[in-house]
């Protein structure tokens, strides 16, 4: 998950203008939170009590001041890419307050987070980068995976089908699609896997990807071939699966012998992903409702 960005790309987010607009959080939901355990079964989450560690102070900001947050979020990325997003949490993270997203503008898909100062939601002024550092090549690599994931979406889809037809056959989950919204900001996700895309500059992007936004598809895919031969960029993209499953502590012997079944089964398939790695993870049915961060798991990979 992309985390706080540099002071860099931070400082130019806090240009002058002035707004505030208070929010006001319901009795209920401050009930709600108080009684969130600190671990739920996966299909249970949906982002209650997502709350990483973080100042007081900003965590009070993060709540007040939802609203003008949630709007400086989304103008970040309609000035820095050029994209519609809409925002779907705001939380407080160590000493900045993290505002997630959701995209979906022509057909460009993904889930990002960008980190603002405590005071950002007073201003007003453009929010548009010149930013360098690799934390912004970052967040330029996870709004890509989304261009990966238009320029591939039918096999992309088909990949999809196959997690879900092998659920039951298999006893495996995957993220509740609200939570994803709430807690995740790596890139195109869905219930069963995120896409890793490399890393970029934000002038490699605002050359060779934006102006491919509104292009049909076939001038898209183009495109996007064209842009990683100019660039030299030969690597494949990675596909990493979230699962889960009750069986995860059950006979290991066993469940190895049924992952090696399903990753060859994977392997098999045809019209997936092309020049995709695709790595399948298992971890238990838990999610830490703090931290939602899968990475943090105990998983058996194949």
């Amino acid at each position: 998950m992309n985390k706080i960005l540099s002071l860099t790309i931070i400082s130019i987010l806090l240009l002058s203008g002035c707004t505030t607009e208070p929010e006001d959080h319901s009795r209920q939901a401050t009930q709600e939170k108080s009684t969130v355990p600190e671990k739920m079964p996966v299909q249970e989450y949906k982002g209650q009590g997502y709350q990483p560690h973080a100042e007081e102070d900003v965590i009070k900001a993060a709540k007040k001041h939802r609203k003008a947050f949630e709007k400086r979020g989304e103008q970040f990325f309609k000035d820095n890419f050029g994209l519609n997003v809409k925002a779907t949490n705001v939380v407080a993270e160590d000493a900045s307050v993290e505002v997630y997203v959701h995209c979906n503008d022509n057909g460009i898909v993904f889930n990002a987070s960008v980190p603002l100062l405590k005071d950002a939601y007073k201003r007003t002024s453009s929010m548009r980068s010149t930013d360098t550092s690799s934390e912004m090549e970052m967040l330029v690599g996870t709004v890509l995976s989304g261009f990966e994931y238009r320029g591939q979406k039918e096999k992309y889809d088909n990949l999809t089908q196959f997690y879900k037809d092998n659920s039951k056959k298999y006893n495996y989950t995957g993220f509740n699609k609200e939570a994803i919204n709430k807690t995740q900001g790596i890139g195109y996700q869905n219930e069963y896997y995120y896409i890793v895309y490399s890393s970029r500059s934000l002038k490699e992007y605002r050359k060779y990807f934006e102006p491919l936004i509104h292009k049909n598809e076939q001038e898209f895919k183009e495109g996007m071939i064209r842009a990683r031969k100019e660039m030299g960029y030969t690597a494949d993209a990675n596909v990493y699966s979230t699962l889960f499953t009750d069986q995860f502590n059950n006979n290991h012997k066993e469940k190895v012998k049924n992952w090696i079944r399903f990753t060859d089964n994977l392997q098999k398939q045809p019209n997936f992903p092309e020049n995709v790695d695709i790595l399948s993870q298992l971890g238990d049915e838990f999610i830490s409702t703090k931290s939602a961060n899968y990475n943090e798991k105990k998983v058996i990979e194949f």
